[in-house]
């Protein structure tokens, strides 16, 4: 089993998501670091992690947006990304998509997880 890099996260998630998501410049080392904290240590765990949970990705990836979400991220990227996006039928890059993939194995361990990593209080 080898460890993960943050190279290999790339072209892990490469095997996985859509090259129309690979859109946001990363060095995948602050995503190394949740994988690692969720002891998903090796390439073999990162790719079943995977496996069992891309197809559930993608499809959250490409269903809807809600007007709320749609004003969100037209504010903090802009018309023209939100536009784009419409028309492409996605919004996440594979940062993104790989911190999904871990909020749904991991539920609420994981949302406690990002809201302090993003220094959101859970009463909020």
């Amino acid at each position: 089993m080898r460890a993960l890099t943050p190279k290999a996260v790339h072209e892990i998630l490469k095997q996985f998501f859509p090259e129309k998501n690979d859109n946001f410049e990363c060095d995948y080392v602050e995503e190394l670091r949740e994988l690692n904290d969720f002891e998903i240590n090796t390439e073999e765990q990162l790719v079943n992690l995977l496996q069992k949970r891309a197809s559930e990705v993608i499809e959250i990836d490409q269903s809807p947006m809600s007007a709320f979400d749609i004003r969100m991220h037209a504010e903090a990227e802009g018309e023209e990304f939100v536009a784009k996006r419409l028309r492409e039928g996605f919004w996440f890059s594979y940062p993104g998509l790989l911190r999904i993939a871990l909020e749904l194995e991991f539920g609420k361990s994981y949302e406690d997880y990002a809201n302090q990593r993003d220094g959101i209080s859970g009463d909020e």
